[in-house]
């Protein structure tokens, strides 16, 4: 009996410690309860562990902003103007390629003036010569002079005068050679006893149709004709042209300067170059 007692006494003491053992397993600890550094690492994560990396802010689209002493101080937002960046100068610096050898004024190097001194001078009276030109042909000229002043003779239509034939270009201009003409045409009386002879050159330039005109009054031959001769000579000049007229003063004793007059207006207005005579045989 006193056996079986303790034999049950036993199994309800461990019966009785079995079930405090498991109450006290599936018991929480409280708030008040401590515990360890580890218990607490393992139930919580560390602040490290809860706060994003930088690289997991920067992939959802965030920036980090530093802490207000570690910001980089920022720079004047307004630029320093008082001084220029040309060394202090508001003018522009003109000191390199196109600095001018007046020393930077505004002003030609020519010291101001118009003048255009050189090979480009339009001073004195060859600018005009030069300008002046007859836009038409040779042929149009002597039958300008012939609408503008009529010659009762018959006379041959306009023709060239071969420049590279040193007989003609004596006989018809009174010249020795052409080195100063482009062109030459000629118009004389169909009969040979009547002394007339008109003609009319293209020259290089200006200044070479002038020195033509007077070499043309100078050289040519008045007795060509041999039985005949023309005592009265006219020549002119405008622009690029020059002109030479003799006659006998028995078919007009104004005729060569009238001639003359004629081509003035065909050319284009008053002559360079205008000389006459009558001489006596």
């Amino acid at each position: 009996m006193k056996k079986l007692f303790a034999l049950t006494l036993s199994l309800a003491l461990m019966l009785s410690m079995a079930a405090c053992g498991g109450n006290n397993a599936n018991k929480q600890p409280s708030s008040s309860e401590d515990s360890t550094y580890e218990d607490v690492l393992g139930e919580d994560s560390s602040i490290e562990d809860q706060q994003p990396s930088t690289d997991e802010k920067e992939a959802d689209g965030e920036t980090t902003t530093p802490a207000e002493n570690e910001q980089e101080p920022k720079p004047d937002s307004k630029p320093d103007n008082s001084k220029p960046s040309n060394g202090g100068s508001s003018k522009p610096d003109n000191s390199g390629s196109n600095n001018s050898s007046n020393g930077g004024s505004n002003k030609p190097s020519n010291g101001g003036s118009g003048s255009n001194s050189g090979a480009g001078d339009n001073t004195g009276s060859g600018s005009q010569e030069e300008t002046k030109t007859y836009s038409g042909t040779l042929p149009d000229l002597i039958n300008a002079i012939y609408a503008n002043h009529s010659v009762d003779l018959s006379l041959s239509d306009p023709t060239a005068v071969d420049l590279s034939n040193s007989d003609q270009i004596s006989y018809y201009l009174g010249l020795t050679d052409a080195s100063k003409l482009k062109e030459a045409y000629y118009s004389e009386a169909m009969i040979g006893s009547q002394a007339y002879s008109l003609v009319v050159v293209r020259a290089n330039s200006a200044k070479d149709a002038a020195s033509v005109a007077q070499s043309m009054f100078d050289g040519i031959n008045q007795n060509k004709w041999i039985c005949v001769g023309a005592n009265a000579v006219a020549a002119g000049a405008y622009g690029d042209t020059a002109m030479l007229v003799m006659a006998d003063t028995g078919l007009g004793e104004t005729l060569t300067t009238d001639l003359r007059a004629a081509y003035a207006s065909a050319a284009g207005g008053a002559l360079d170059v205008s000389l006459d005579r009558v001489d006596t045989f």
